[in-house]
């Protein structure tokens, strides 16, 4: 029996080794193998700021610099891409490699002013300066033009080293530098306008899709969403989805998700109340809009079928039947012992008064 015990420990102590040298090399195969620094140039309007916001002229060309380091022994290939600023489905301002539509108010995207090599290959801790060139459109414009430049680790790479670190866990990390570009000081504020209201899922989950478009060359910070779906002449809504301090990125469309609350997607028409404020250049505004949409029967099955959600909502209906049906069991149960009991009493009451007489 003692032997047993031993036994258990050692295999104890083995499990929680393997963890901990599990868990190290997944740290060591995450760890980013480059730095990138940036060069502020002198047209930048705050020094402070270590990504590039830069005043431009309608025309003008210009190259800003980042250095690039090896921070190891061996060579490393950094992939660079150049991206205009997205908004996600969360309400955050995307900078890196995004594969979000552009909206069709973006008249200048970023990779349409300013190019760069699309990929670095350092020595073994070597560092590089990295130049890009913008080259500003003919045409003037007042607000912003947003986005980022994107340093990633060549992917082939970084399999290989969590191969040799023995792990299958890929941990992929990239640097997202900022880019600002203006002309002018004249104040943009956004405008919001409600595109589309449509069935869809997010994580294989059913929501409601409001696409919400800022038509103009500004941000829009600390937006709070007020959302709430009605049925046809409903007065109560049957989702809301409330959410804070969110942002918008200059001329984007965005794609805001309403949960179904795990339930399932049912067909019919429906209207869409929704309360958008926000700020820019400490200004608020407040949006309210108002759609009615449509969600066909075909198209409710389907989002019904791969949605993770309305399967793990029919099981919990299964279980909620089969709990009645056992509870109603045995409540009859108990009046049919009750009733026996009942008429045991009064044929006992029956054979004592028989006996009397």
């Amino acid at each position: 029996m003692l032997l047993k015990k031993k036994q258990m420990h050692l295999l104890i102590l083995a499990f929680a080794l393997l963890a901990c040298l599990a868990s190290a090399r997944q740290v060591s195969a995450s760890v980013m193998n480059f730095a990138v620094e940036t060069h502020i140039p002198d047209n930048q309007v705050d020094k402070s700021k270590t990504y590039f916001d830069l005043k431009m002229a309608p025309d003008q060309n210009q190259t800003v610099t980042t250095t690039l380091k090896n921070t190891t022994d061996k060579a490393v290939t950094v992939e660079v891409t150049i991206n205009s600023a997205k908004t996600n489905s969360n309400g955050v301002i995307e900078y890196g490699k995004n594969t979000i539509p552009t909206d069709a108010s973006l008249k200048h995207p970023l990779d349409s002013l300013m190019t760069g090599p699309s990929s670095v290959t350092l020595s073994p801790n070597e560092s590089k300066d990295v130049t890009f060139l913008i080259k500003m459109p003919s045409d003037a414009f007042d607000g912003k033009i947003l986005g980022g430049l994107t340093f990633q680790q060549k992917t082939s790479e970084v399999t290989q080293d969590a191969s040799k670190s023995g792990t299958s866990i890929q941990n992929e990390y990239a640097y997202a530098i900022a880019v600002v570009l203006r002309e002018t000081d004249t104040p943009v504020f956004p405008n919001l306008k409600l595109l589309t209201v449509k069935p869809g899922q997010e994580n294989y989950r059913n929501v409601i899709h409001a696409t919400i478009q800022n038509d103009q060359a500004a941000i829009l910070s600390d937006v709070k969403v007020d959302a709430k779906v009605y049925a046809k002449d409903g007065k109560t809504p049957i989702y809301t989805s409330v959410k804070n301090e969110l942002q918008v990125a200059p001329n984007t469309s965005w794609v805001y998700p309403i949960s179904l609350e795990n339930t399932k997607m049912e067909p019919g028409t429906y209207t869409l109340r929704m309360k958008v404020s926000g700020t820019s250049d400490k200004k608020s505004k407040t949006w309210t809009f108002s759609k009615t949409f449509k969600i066909a029967e075909k198209e409710a099955r389907e989002l019904n079928k791969s949605a993770v959600d309305v399967k793990a909502n029919t099981n919990t209906k299964s279980t909620n039947w089969l709990l009645i049906a056992v509870i109603c069991l045995i409540i009859l149960v108990v009046i049919l012992i009750i009733l026996f009991l009942l008429k045991n009493k009064r044929e006992k009451q029956s054979v004592d008064n028989n006996s009397h007489d």
